[in-house]
């Protein structure tokens, strides 16, 4: 199979920032007596059953499938049967199908014993419990819904949480975006937003502890799945203004954002080989095909296809290759992007871009050079032209524009200036020589 260039895959999630119902939240009670005659749900939360036939009222509340036991006149092959799980969930299926009772059982197992060290801040031990469950239910039934591309989204839906069951990082990851994209939608719950802390605390922590194993074809699918993830953190943080840009403060380390967006880059470059047989095989696979039409892989050096003007500006001709010029792929790849047609399913591959660039790209932004500061705000107008379909822009990417515009313009460069009116008009920033 061929594997499409590393980081074409990174995952950012639609997340609006209106209000909006978050549905009803699951909340776990404390063990009770079990009744001796009660539905083989209530046993297995250990809570008492009212014994109502067919559906006692607390799987009616909960929203469970309710089975009592075989009663002693059964026949043995319909004892047999019916003793069966009737909410067994093969691997293939979404998490939707589970009851409650196997989600929480799911989702607990799922963190492991670093739940117990939770910060009592979030409350006790039931209430972090709740948190998480509330936000794996959000990604999976809100968070992957705003995933443009069909077959990610399916992996994510499917293959990818029952991965996350057998891998604590993941499943903290999970939480952590369902928790953020509840955060960003519903703003100002102190709980959930130390929850959001602590997940990807937890998150990070555990996977790079799983980084420092070697990797190989029964680690590939997780390592992926919560690379793919991780970066939407620094995407769409809690609060962030246009002065605590990188640009503004100076400070190289607050350009990390960027950076861990090519986690995954990383990971396909020293793993790649391990890509088929995994639970993205098929949806890269998809992938690749469409990078090979858009990017034309066969031309690997000169101006052909890139942005004349662009080109000028970083001094690229037509024997410029990725090894002479940093600069040569970033701007492929977004000359390829500005000529698509806009709309929702290339907005979310120009969301790609910044999981694609090399290292040595963010080291000359972290340096704060103007051209390769005038190529990542092209991105990010360009991204901010499409917020309508990714409104997780409106978290940084907008902000970070308006600060290298105005950074840009502050320095008067005659040659940078010209290319400050696109980016400018996208994320909506009014340059002085317009006013």
């Amino acid at each position: 199979m061929a594997v499409a260039s590393p980081g074409a895959y990174q995952t950012t999630f639609q997340v609006a920032l209106r209000g909006g119902p978050i549905g009803p939240p699951f909340h776990s009670r404390r063990a009770h007596k079990k009744s001796r005659n009660g539905c083989i749900v209530c046993k297995q939360r250990r809570v008492k059953c009212d014994e109502q036939r067919p559906s006692c009222r607390r799987c009616e509340n909960y929203g469970a499938s309710c089975k009592y036991p075989p009663s002693p006149t059964s026949s043995a092959t319909t004892s047999s049967s019916e003793s069966c799980d009737s909410m067994a969930v093969q691997p293939s299926r979404t998490l939707s199908s589970l009851s409650v009772v196997q989600m929480v059982t799911k989702v607990r197992e799922g963190m492991s014993a670093e739940l117990a060290f939770a910060p009592r801040v979030i409350g006790d031990y039931d209430a972090v419990l709740n948190l998480a469950v509330n936000s794996f239910q959000w990604f999976l039934r809100s968070s992957t819904d705003t995933v443009s591309t069909p077959q990610i989204r399916q992996v994510m839906r499917r293959e990818m949480i029952h991965v996350a069951f057998e891998n604590p990082y993941l499943m903290y990851t999970i939480l952590g975006c369902g928790v953020l994209h509840m955060n960003r939608v519903h703003p100002g719950n102190e709980s959930r937003e130390l929850a959001e802390a602590y997940f990807w605390q937890q998150a990070i922590t555990l996977y790079s502890r799983a980084l420092r194993n070697n990797i190989d074809e029964k680690s590939i699918s997780g390592l992926v799945s919560a690379s793919m993830l991780m970066g939407i953190t620094s995407l769409a943080p809690l609060r962030f203004r246009i002065e605590d840009s990188w640009v503004f403060t100076g400070r190289p380390s607050d350009l990390n954002w960027f950076a861990i967006q090519g986690g995954l880059r990383c990971i396909l470059v020293h793993a790649g080989q391990y890509i088929p047989g995994s639970i993205w095989e098929t949806a890269f696979e998809i992938s690749s095909k469409w990078e090979c039409e858009v990017f034309k892989d066969e031309i690997t050096q000169g101006r052909e296809g890139l942005h004349p003007e662009l080109a000028d500006l970083c001094e690229i001709d037509d024997t410029t290759t990725a090894e002479t010029s940093v600069y040569w792929h970033p701007l492929k790849f977004l000359s390829a992007y500005m000529g698509l047609e806009v709309n929702a399913m290339n907005a979310s591959h120009c969301a790609t871009w910044i999981g694609r660039v090399a290292p040595e790209f963010v080291t000359v932004c972290r340096h704060r050079d103007p051209r390769a500061l005038v190529l990542l705000a092209h991105w990010m107008g360009l991204m901010c032209s499409l917020s309508q379909w990714q409104p997780w822009v409106e978290g940084r990417i907008r902000k970070e524009c308006t600060a290298i515009c105005i950074y840009l313009e502050s320095m008067g460069d005659p040659a940078i200036l010209p290319f400050l009116e696109y980016p400018a008009s996208g994320c909506g920033y009014i340059l002085q020589s317009k006013l």
